[in-house]
This record gives structure tokens, C-alpha cells and sequence, in this order.
């Protein structure tokens, strides 16, 4: 229990505000419990207001809403958003502070640099927990399924921290969306490593401009103000932002793929992997990767990056490295017969031209491209990620990725519009018969082709109109390779 005039001193001279202990926050009313605060906050499907009823017949202590009604009992907070992180954080004793914490953001990369943070830790004896788009992990063990946000509510978040804390971890590793970050959601939170792992366009039927969308990203690095930087300068908005943390004054790291940086690497392949051999202030040192990507490779030396700031010996953690896999569907290779599939999450212009270029670089072998675009996001992607499939892939098969309530022939139009929509360019609306004449037309081929199934990753389900449908592209591939 806790009292409500130390939790929210900012609303104790607010009309209506009751000082009382409570028991536990809520935005759902439907978590309500006896002696709950319930936060009354505007979604983008869903209004809390229409819920306040429902909280208090469950026994809501406190409510707070941040829209003007004419209910005298609620108490009024026209910028509850931006106070409801700092409300959940001294609700579970600041436990963000307790906890070393490791914070990804970037347009790719984000889930890859937090899980392979994690995986090290366990490997070096550390106990870490992570939030990730593919779930919530305790010390190696998932305990829930993945959050349906990149990063949760900021009440989900901190009750994450302090559920770690309990089980004895002193690590946390987790992920910071556009959205989240714009939201208010990590308001409160103690950060003490911070990375960009890339930047390009994405969300921008959210954010509307480039401009706003990097704004976004900005705030975990001006306004949170984490103890140490890390920011992948091969972007133009990645090498602006570092110059700009640098002329701060703010303890920042250069990590680069092309440009002389802190962290830089170069790469040698292997049949299946890549060895690389990484510089850095801590000293040089190599490893091998079990992956045949550059970029997912930058993604690890973020993590490296961190451990070796906060005094892990770097040979140790190129050991370490060595062991790692990484998150499904993060180029995940599967072999039908001579041929090679990879499924990946690849859904922004930035991921898809890179993988594509990656395996080209890699193989020098015939590249199948199959992809679609998500309904309702971001439209202006949709042509770009066209011209990019053309460009590098020998072959383009456009399917549904998740068509939400649009029409799954307008998608795929839209995605054609970027095209020369030459002969080597097909649509098939069913993702399913997509991926099976795909591997019926390499089978036909003499030589290696290799299929780049992009887009869902390691989704297991189709979003079709309101409905969750299950669909996933490696037990596709599984099933159709064994029919």
C-alpha cells in the first residue's frame, strides 16, 4: 500500500483529490481492485472516461482523469500522460533504479540489441530481465507473452522492474518505441545505457514528418538523460545527434559500420556467419556470429559497447559474443534441399534493402523477395519498399502482411506504384500460396536460390479487420517443405 499524497504530490492540491493509501494502479478498468487509483486516459481505439463506472463498481479508491467532466468526484489532470510515469515509478519504489538499465530504440535493430544485452549478462553470471517486442523475460525465463506495444504503459513497465528486482535481477534491458518515447511512457525511469541503432523512415502516419519522428527519438537521449550514449552514426540523423550529444557535453559513443567511430568493425564471411573483428577503447578483439548480416552484427556491438563501459573485459564479452543466438525471426535460415529461406522481421524501407543487399553481398546467388505491407500504417513506405525489392532481389512476390481494415489489393497497388511492374513481379493476396509458389519456382531453378520472407518475423498471426488470425512463416515453410 502506499499513500497517494507521496505517489501524485503534484495533484494534492487538485479539486476532489482524496489522501488515501492504495493498492494498485490501473489503466484497464477490468484489472480495477478494491482500493485502486484508476487513470481515466484517451487511447487511440478507446476513451477511459466511458470505463469510470466499471472502476468504481470495482472498488476504485481514487480516479483521475486527464479530459474536464462534470463528475465532481473525479479529480482533473489536463497533462496526466506526461505525469503517469513519475506516479507508477514512485508507486514501485523507483525500482528502475535499482536495476542497471540497458535502452534500445532505433527504426531496426531494437529487439536484436536488447535480447542480445540479456543473453550476454546471463552468459557473464548477471542476472537480467528484458521487455522486448517478442516478450518479457525474468533471468532467462519468458514469464509473459509479448506486450502488444514495443514499449508498455508506463505502469506495465514499472511493475516489470519491480517484479525483476524480486526475483533477484540487477539487470533490465527493454525497448523504447517512437510512440513510447513521444507518450510519455518512459517518464520517471532511470536509464543508464542508451542506444540508437538506426534511423530511417517508419511511422510516419503517426509522427507525419521525418522531422517529428526523429524528435521522437531524441527524447531518450536529451530529455531522459541516460548516464552513457551509444549512437550508430551511418545515418545522417544518427551523426547529428551524436555531434550534438558530444557539444553537450553528454558521455556519448560512436558506433559505425562505415565511418571512423568508438566501436568499428570489420568483417570477414564464413559459410554460414560472419567473424568480425571489432576496435574500441576497451581494446581489440574478434568473434564469430551466427548470422550473415552486417547490421544485426552492429546491433550486438551496441550491447558489447555498453557491457565494456560498465567494465566487462572485452575479450570476455567477444566470448561471450561467440555464443549468443539471436531473436526469432531476426534472419532466421531454414535449408530446403539446395536452396536457403530466411524469415525476418523487415518491414521499413531501411531493413529490407539492407538484408536484401546483405544476402546478395553474401551469396551472389538468385534472390526471391516475398513481402507485403501493413494496413493501416505508414502508406508513403509502401513504393519506396517497392523500388528497393526490384532493385535488389532477382524476383518479387507481393503478398498480405497484415491488412488490418484495408482492402489487400489497394496495399498491394500501392506497394506495385514503386515498381516498373516488370514480369519478374507477381501478387498472390494469400500469404500461404505466396510462399509455396515461391518454393516451387526455386525448386525448379539448377542452381541455390535463396527466399527473403519478409515483414512478420517472428509473428505468429495475420491482423485481418479486427481479428488476430494464427499464421506463422516458419511453420508455413515447415509445413509446405514437408507436404
Amino acid at each position: 500500500m502506499k499513500n497517494s499524497r507521496e505517489i501524485m504530490p503534484e495533484l494534492v492540491s487538485s479539486n476532489n483529490f482524496v489522501n488515501c493509501e492504495i493498492s494498485s494502479l490501473h489503466l484497464d478498468s477490468r484489472d480495477v481492485k478494491e482500493g485502486s487509483v484508476f487513470f481515466a486516459i484517451k487511447g487511440t481505439n478507446l476513451n477511459g472516461i466511458d470505463f469510470i463506472e466499471e472502476a468504481r463498481s470495482k472498488g476504485a479508491k481514487l480516479i483521475i482523469s486527464e479530459e474536464l467532466i462534470g463528475d465532481k468526484s473525479i479529480v482533473h489532470c489536463d497533462n496526466l500522460k506526461e505525469l503517469l510515469g513519475k506516479f507508477a515509478s514512485r508507486f514501485y519504489s523507483y525500482a528502475s533504479k535499482e536495476l542497471t538499465t540497458f535502452c534500445a530504440t532505433g527504426t531496426n535493430g531494437k529487439t536484436t540489441s536488447v535480447e542480445t544485452y540479456a543473453n550476454i549478462c546471463k552468459r557473464l553470471g548477471k542476472q537480467c530481465g528484458y521487455i522486448s517486442t517478442i516478450g518479457k523475460s525474468i533471468n532467462g525465463r519468458v514469464v509473459d507473452e509479448p506486450f502488444h506495444l514495443t514499449t508498455p504503459d508506463p505502469i506495465s513497465l514499472n511493475q516489470s522492474f519491480s517484479e525483476m528486482l524480486m526475483n533477484g535481477a540487477t539487470h533490465a534491458a527493454f525497448e523504447a518505441s517512437s510512440h513510447g518515447l513521444d507518450q510519455g511512457r518512459l517518464s520517471g525511469i532511470s536509464i543508464d545505457y542508451a542506444v540508437l541503432t538506426s534511423f530511417s523512415q517508419d511511422h510516419l502516419d503517426y509522427h507525419k514528418s521525418i522531422e517529428e519522428y526523429g524528435n521522437a527519438k531524441r527524447i531518450l537521449f536529451k530529455e531522459l538523460q541516460p548516464k552513457h550514449s551509444f549512437i550508430q552514426i551511418d545515418s545522417e540523423f544518427g551523426l547529428s545527434l551524436y555531434e550534438d550529444l558530444v557539444e553537450n557535453k553528454a558521455e556519448v559513443f560512436s558506433v559505425s559500420l562505415e565511418k571512423k567511430s568508438d566501436f568499428s568493425a570489420l568483417f570477414n564471411k564464413t559459410d554460414d556467419s560472419l567473424d568480425v573483428y571489432l576496435k574500441s577503447p576497451y581494446g581489440e578483439t574478434e568473434f564469430n556470429l551466427s548470422t550473415v548480416s552486417r547490421y544485426i552484427a552492429s546491433n550486438v556491438i551496441c550491447s558489447i559497447a555498453a557491457l565494456s563501459v560498465e567494465g566487462v573485459k572485452i575479450d570476455k564479452l567477444a566470448e561471450c559474443a561467440s555464443e549468443i543466438s539471436f531473436p526469432a525471426g531476426r534472419l532466421e535460415s531454414m535449408r530446403v534441399g539446395k536452396d536457403i529461406c530466411y524469415v525476418d522481421y523487415a518491414h521499413t524501407p531501411e531493413a529490407l534493402e539492407h538484408t536484401l543487399k546483405e544476402i546478395r553481398e553474401f551469396y551472389g546467388a538468385e534472390i526471391w523477395c516475398v513481402f507485403g505491407c501493413g494496413g493501416d500504417r505508414d502508406k508513403g513506405k509502401r513504393p519506396i519498399m517497392g523500388k528497393i525489392a526490384e532493385d535488389y532481389s532477382d524476383h518479387v512476390v507481393i503478398t498480405d502482411d497484415n491488412p488490418r481494415n484495408e482492402a489487400p489489393q489497394k496495399i498491394m497497388d500501392d506497394i506495385l506504384e514503386g515498381t516498373t511492374k516488370s514480369e519478374n513481379i507477381k501478387t498472390i493476396s494469400d500469404r500461404r500460396e505466396a510462399i509455396k509458389f515461391t518454393l516451387e519456382e526455386m525448386a525448379k531453378r539448377k542452381s541455390m536460390n535463396i527466399m527473403l520472407l519478409a515483414g512478420k518475423g517472428h509473428e505468429n498471426y495475420q491482423i485481418v479487420g479486427s481479428e488476430r488470425n494464427k499464421f506463422d512463416d516458419r511453420e508455413t515453410l515447415l509445413s509446405l517443405t514437408r507436404s
